[in-house]
């Protein structure tokens, strides 16, 4: 099957892109930077440009079957970002518009469990819970907006698919990934403090078998959630250092106090032109996730069975060691 992928030189898209290769399928890869040279598989094509270059897009998908749209831009700042709002929504418009010119059959889009309003976050989350509409025209509600224009454009000529994972973790990190950076500074006991906060976790393999089995089995129209395991910053940290077998010391701050330190962690960033440690997006993000997100569609549909937490962890460490992140 030819195949187009955005975001293929992500972290999920780049452990996609090897399995998709272990499948038999071509694939056509949209690059911001100039194909390598000395290519290294003859299945693979690269078409350079991005979501905001219409006349790369329209080079991208002639000839494909399939479409699987992982790229997007990623921020935790506080404050709007007009590029990566552009980006994520009027992007995918984009490339849905060059997909449907073009005869694609089926749109794969890999959104997030972000495009969903967390709260209550005690209550059971399925595919039913109701899309953000508002607040800061960030990530999160890009998210949304692009999901909805992805099945609003379902039709008997393409079929559009969604897939909506919690937060992604795993091996083959090869950046690593903001949360695989986590994972590196507290194994190496580098982050100050940790809150009571936490999300649901899963592993980038389970999300690209997913992804695949979609191919065949996604139904028309349909969201699935992708979910995990919903666990605490601390036990995160204690699993971590179980794997490490060392016991690792990292004080856990209450939020009101994580919250009121916030403005002074932003002067701080601002001063040392530095990426600040902890933003009021991501204290939210991890104080209010949901805790009970119902991936049992994705089951029932995808073949879908998450593995455990712990598994996924110490893959994960034991791929860092490897590749030379940790000693």
């Amino acid at each position: 099957m030819n195949i187009a992928v955005t975001g293929s030189s992500g972290f999920v898209g780049q452990v996609l892109c090897r399995e998709l290769l272990a499948n038999g399928h071509c694939l056509r890869l949209l690059v911001h930077s100039r194909q390598p040279s000395n290519p290294t598989n003859d299945r693979v094509r690269y078409v350079q440009g991005d979501l905001s270059d219409k006349r790369s897009l329209e080079t991208l998908v002639p000839g494909v079957e399939v479409v699987i749209h992982l790229a997007a831009k990623l921020s935790a700042i506080d404050e709007h970002d007009p590029v990566l709002f552009h980006t994520n929504t009027a992007g995918t418009q984009y490339l849905l518009d060059a997909a449907k010119e073009a005869g694609v059959k089926q749109f794969i889009y890999l959104s997030s469990v972000n495009a969903y309003v967390a709260r209550p976050t005690d209550e059971s989350m399925d595919e039913s819970r109701q899309l953000r509409t508002s607040g800061v025209p960030g990530y999160d509600l890009s998210k949304a907006i692009a999901q909805s224009m992805v099945l609003e454009a379902n039709s008997p000529a393409m079929a559009t698919i969604v897939l909506a994972p919690t937060a992604i973790i795993g091996p083959y990190d090869q950046q690593p990934s903001p949360l695989g950076q986590a994972i590196i500074k507290i194994y190496n006991g580098k982050i100050p403090a940790l809150f009571p906060g936490g999300v649901d976790f899963v592993d980038v393999r389970d999300v690209v078998k997913a992804i695949v089995n979609t191919l065949s089995m996604g139904k028309a129209g349909k969201a699935y959630l992708l979910g995990g395991k919903w666990e605490s910053l601390k036990y995160l940290t204690k699993k971590i250092s179980l794997v490490k077998g060392k016991p690792i010391s990292i004080p856990v701050l209450p939020a009101w106090l994580l919250l009121f330190l916030l403005p002074f962690i932003g002067m701080w960033a601002k001063i040392t032109k530095h990426s600040p440690l902890y933003t009021k997006y991501a204290v939210d993000n991890l104080l209010y996730s949901n805790r009970q997100i119902d991936y049992s569609l994705a089951m029932a549909d995808l073949q879908y069975h998450p593995r455990p937490l712990a598994e996924t962890i110490q893959d994960t460490i034991a791929w860092f060691k490897t590749s030379g992140y940790l000693i």
